[in-house]
């Protein structure tokens, strides 16, 4: 509920107190709804935490149980490698996968400097497409580039001694500031053998849902 001092008075969005006769009462509905499906996404993210941390610390407690029936010491870094495992048939994952956390000195500027000149030199016979998507990748959006479309950029084949000396620049400039870990559950459709492994998804904004089952529930509250 929004904040209400003691004589009864709400708190509005200027942080005025109003009498609570002045207050609609479709924004005293509406303020139970919002209060009520927030403090539940709450309770649903601290579970969230615990079920993360609880498979994160699962799946490396087997690995530590395979190294010490293989007589090989626990890693102190073994909370941050990758993991797979599987059940018996096949039919249900849980991936470990650590990804590097990638930034760039200033050095990246001298390198798109560099490509700037390369691109001025192949204007003339150059792909404009090719062009665009090459100085997309120097793109800053919030205050960073996107490191998978500088990295990219090493995948063209480009023999020009300008595009080479670039590409040194890009690969002098790369620094890992750490890893990040991530962990995904799979699932074969029907749990079928051949069937296609899909990821289960934790997003709530990702999540799938049906139109009918809202109405169910919607019907169900109206039946009450």
């Amino acid at each position: 509920m929004a904040k209400i001092d003691v004589r009864g008075h709400w708190q509005n969005k200027r942080g005025e107190l109003v009498h609570p006769d002045l207050v609609p009462v479709d924004k005293k509905l509406e303020d139970e709804v919002v209060e009520n499906l927030v403090a539940g996404a709450k309770v649903e993210h601290e579970r969230m935490v615990e079920f993360k941390t609880r498979a994160f610390a699962e799946c490396y407690d087997f690995v530590d149980m395979l190294r010490q029936e293989y007589n090989m010491d626990r890693l102190a870094a073994s909370s941050t490698g990758a993991v797979t495992l599987k059940n018996y048939d096949g039919t249900a994952e849980v991936q470990i996968a650590v990804a590097k956390l990638i930034t760039f000195d200033q050095k990246l500027a001298l390198a798109k400097e560099k490509v700037n000149e390369y691109l001025t030199e192949k204007t003339a016979h150059a792909d404009p497409e090719i062009q665009t998507l090459i100085l997309k990748a120097f793109d800053v959006k919030n205050g960073k580039v996107d490191a998978k479309q500088i990295i990219s950029l090493k995948s063209y084949k480009i023999e020009h001694p300008k595009w080479v000396e670039a590409m040194a620049m890009i690969d002098d400039a790369t620094e890992i500031a750490g890893t990040k870990s991530y962990i995904r559950f799979k699932e074969r459709d029907g749990r079928k053998i051949d069937g296609e492994l899909k990821n289960i998804v934790l997003d709530i904004a990702s999540v799938q849902i049906k139109e009918s089952e809202i109405s169910r529930i919607r019907e169900e509250g109206e039946e009450k």
